[in-house]
Formats: structure tokens, C-alpha cells, sequence
């Protein structure tokens, strides 16, 4: 029997979600999600189906820029898995992204995944950078002196750390992207004038980052500093959690020969995974 893919659309939310509760240990974000995606412009959703016209697979694609699209949520029902379903939605989707304007295309793999890793390969993905996914409770007791703490930064803070960052074995790592949570595009100098206006971007005595407060905590997608700064970088971002209830540090940061061992050093707990791309 031959499956079909189709757009998604909101009846399938119901049933997808009866089949992804145990996608992860904690269950998973796409019932929660999928009906705002379906409202996003520049954004696909497709399903597969049978002749039941029930879902029973699922991915997304979008575009992060106008020449690069994000490849993500792709989900194969248990009893379906080895159909072929992943690496059609997969084709489908790059066919979508290519006819958009996008001139490549990339998705993001936890490295624990082997078997994912092995399909994007055959499909004729490279690897484009290592990341490190790192999380960390706010304060550890202890505080920054005052003199050494992040504070707000202004245009000309952003200028110096675009400078520094452009040229740093960080962005070389980082194949010069942007996380924007669990998505990349490349970074541009426009990034951190926006987080400036936002109130999101930081300097300190250690460096630079981006950093988001939300419900959950901070979230940190850009940072630029050095080996023997980045532990009061990282000291700074707990302290930024001081004065909140509860929540977290979570930082994407892209993997060197340092970067990892000073987030292990202060208390983070990492998970690598991988990004890979594909010129379309």
C-alpha cells in the first residue's frame, strides 16, 4: 500500500498528538505547536496518509531567510517507521524550499541519534557544525563583583562584538550561524542591533551574548568570548537568574576545543548534537 503526503491541516492535530506522546522521555512539542505553524507564512507542513487520509507521518520546513530554509518536527508513526515516508517528506520538502528561492537547506540532529544521522547522510546532507546544547540552573550562591557582571550594551558594544566574533575560532565553529532556539541561519550584524533594541544583547568584562528571558528562564543563541573568559561569561549568565524564581540558563553554543570543557566546568549539563546542510 502506497502512501500519499498532503499539507497538513488543524483536524490533524488531534490525531498526530496520539501517537508522539512518547516521541521524547518528556513527550513532545508538536501537538502544541503544529497548529501555529500552519498560520506561519514562508512554512510547509505536510503529512503522509493512506487511503484513510489519517496522518501518519509528519515535517516541517520554513524559511529562516529568503535563500535558507530549516528542515524540522519530522515524525514517522511507530508502526510505519522504514516506509520510505522520512526520506519522501524530506525530498518534498527540499523541492518546496528550492522552488521558494532557497539555496540551501538544514536541519539539526542530537548526535545519540544514529540512525537519523545515517539517513541525511544517504541523503546527501553534510555535517555543518557541532553544537553543544547546555543547561544550567540560575545562581550558584555565590555572585560576580559588581565590575564584572553583564549589563546591557549599546550599538557600539555590538559593533566591537560583531568585530571580535567575526574573526573568533566561535564563529568558525559555529559556520558563522545564528541559533534561533532549535534552528540556524547565518548570523548577520543586523542580529545584534536587534537584540541592542530588544534589550536582549549583554557585555560584560567576558564577553558578549545574546540572551532571551522567558518563562523557562534565559535563553542564550549568540555569545563571543575567549577560553580563558568564557567561566565568567558563563558566571554572568546564572547571575542574571538571581533575582527570578526558579528557572534555567540554556545556551546553544557551538562546540571547540574549549568551549564545552568550560561549560562542564560551570555546572552545565551538555548535549551535543550536529547540524547539517544541503545546497539546493
Amino acid at each position: 500500500m502506497s502512501f500519499v503526503i498532503r499539507p497538513a491541516r488543524a483536524e490533524d492535530v488531534a490525531s498526530i498528538g496520539r501517537w508522539t506522546q512518547d516521541t521524547f522521555i518528556w513527550g513532545d512539542y508538536v501537538p502544541e505547536m503544529m497548529g501555529g505553524w500552519l498560520e506561519e507564512p514562508d512554512s510547509l507542513v505536510i503529512v503522509c496518509v493512506y487511503d484513510d487520509d489519517i496522518p501518519v507521518a509528519l515535517s516541517r520546513a520554513q524559511l529562516l531567510s529568503p535563500t535558507e530554509a530549516w528542515l524540522s518536527a519530522a515524525r514517522v508513526h511507530p508502526e510505519h517507521r522504514r516506509s520510505g515516508m522520512g526520506m519522501a517528506m524530506n525530498e518534498h520538502a527540499v523541492e518546496w524550499a528550492r522552488s521558494h528561492g532557497a539555496l540551501v537547506a538544514r536541519l539539526v540532529i542530537e548526535e545519540s541519534n544514529e540512525a537519523a544521522r545515517g539517513q541525511v547522510t544517504r541523503s546527501n546532507y553534510r555535517p555543518a557544525g557541532r553544537w553543544a546544547y547546555a543547561t544550567a540552573p540560575g545562581s550558584t550562591g555565590r555572585r560576580l563583583p559588581q565590575d564584572e557582571r553583564l549589563r546591557p550594551g549599546i550599538t557600539v558594544d555590538a559593533d566591537a562584538a560583531w568585530t571580535f566574533w567575526s574573526q573568533s575560532d566561535l564563529a568558525h565553529a559555529a559556520r558563522d550561524l545564528i541559533s534561533l532556539g532549535w534552528r540556524w541561519r547565518k548570523a548577520s550584524r543586523n542580529d545584534l542591533e536587534r537584540a541592542v533594541n530588544t534589550h536582549n544583547f549583554y557585555q560584560s568584562p567576558g564577553g558578549w551574548v545574546v540572551a532571551e528571558a522567558d518563562e523557562e528562564g534565559i535563553s542564550v543563541r549568540w555569545l563571543a568570548t575567549t577560553a580563558p573568559d568564557a567561566p565568567l561569561l558563563l558566571q554572568g549568565l546564572r547571575d542574571l537568574l538571581r533575582d527570578r524564581e526558579g528557572g534555567r540558563v540554556e545556551a546553544m553554543v557551538p562546540v571547540t576545543v574549549w568551549s564545552v570543557e568550560a561549560l562542564l566546568r560551570e555546572g552545565f549539563e551538555v548535549h551535543p548534537a550536529e547540524i547539517y546542510s544541503k545546497a539546493l
